[in-house]
This record gives structure tokens, C-alpha cells and sequence, in this order.
């Protein structure tokens, strides 16, 4: 793993998450006006999913790199 790819990583994350959170409120408008029950038990999940996807920490690998590329730029 290099550092574009930990870059990379935490681009997708948020792309997902704002994907997921788009989809959530279309959903919880949905289930607003529509269908009230259904929507609502599709939007509650998506909503959290998405909030999973928008915090995500770094992944080890990444951390790992950042601490690395941090120590070289300090010798």
C-alpha cells in the first residue's frame, strides 16, 4: 500500500457516505410522505450506514504510512 492510495482511501469513504446520505433522505422523504413505515425502516439504517462511512478512521496500513512519511520529514 502506498500513500495514494491512503489518500485515495479516505476520498471513497466520504463518497460513499455522501452517496448513502443522499439516499437516506430521499428515502426518510419518502417514507414521510409515502410510505411512512417502510420508508422509515429502509432510512433509519442507510442514515446510519452513511454516518459510519463519513467518520471512518484511517485503516492501520494507512496510519502506519502517515506515521512513517511523518517521521522521515522530521530526521
Amino acid at each position: 500500500m502506498n500513500r495514494t492510495d491512503c489518500k485515495l482511501e479516505r476520498v471513497s469513504n466520504a463518497t460513499v457516505g455522501l452517496i448513502l446520505l443522499g439516499v437516506g433522505l430521499l428515502f426518510t422523504l419518502t417514507g414521510i410522505t409515502v410510505l411512512p413505515v417502510i420508508g422509515l425502516l429502509i432510512a433509519a439504517p442507510v442514515l446510519v450506514l452513511a454516518a459510519v462511512f463519513l467518520v471512518a478512521p484511517r485503516s492501520k496500513a494507512c496510519s502506519i504510512i502517515a506515521q512513517k512519511t511523518r517521521g522521515a520529514l522530521n530526521n
